[in-house]
């Protein structure tokens, strides 16, 4: 078996590398979705659910009710506990989604420890609307 030269590795880190970049190209810091997104979670984690129907997208206002978010919520995050630790595994960027209309759209998974479950997965989607990321879906796994 050859092993390839170091020259090869390089060019083809170089070329991996080049490829990632078109697939997730470059977003300013300004436009960063995970900050926006982390925000977002933190009204959910302090138990503020109505404000966290508030700041999520017109589109979401407009297919779920206030209450029926604040009841789900206290069904399925409350008993999760405190947040322990947060972190962002993925983001992935798209441009059409299923069932929604085509726009500019951040799907953030985060690896996420609450007290009474060491270990979950939050999936956020967030929608760009009026220059802002807006929470658009959002589910613990």
């Amino acid at each position: 078996m050859t092993m390839p030269s170091a020259g090869a590795a390089v060019r083809f880190v170089a070329l991996a590398v080049l490829a990632a970049a078109r697939i997730a190209p470059a977003v300013p810091a300004d436009e960063e979705p995970a900050p926006s997104g982390e925000k977002w979670l933190s009204l959910v984690d302090g138990g503020e659910y109505e404000e966290s129907w508030n700041q999520a997208s017109s589109m979401f206002r407009g297919q779920v009710k206030q209450e029926l978010w604040v009841a789900a919520l206290k069904r399925s995050r409350e008993p999760l506990g405190a947040l322990v630790a947060r972190g962002a595994s993925r983001v992935e960027f798209a441009t059409s989604l299923r069932g929604a209309p085509d726009g500019d759209y951040a799907i953030i998974h985060f690896s996420t420890a609450f007290a009474n479950k060491s270990m979950a997965t939050e999936r956020l989607t967030l929608v760009k609307e009026d220059g802002r990321w807006k929470m658009a879906a959002f589910a613990i796994y």
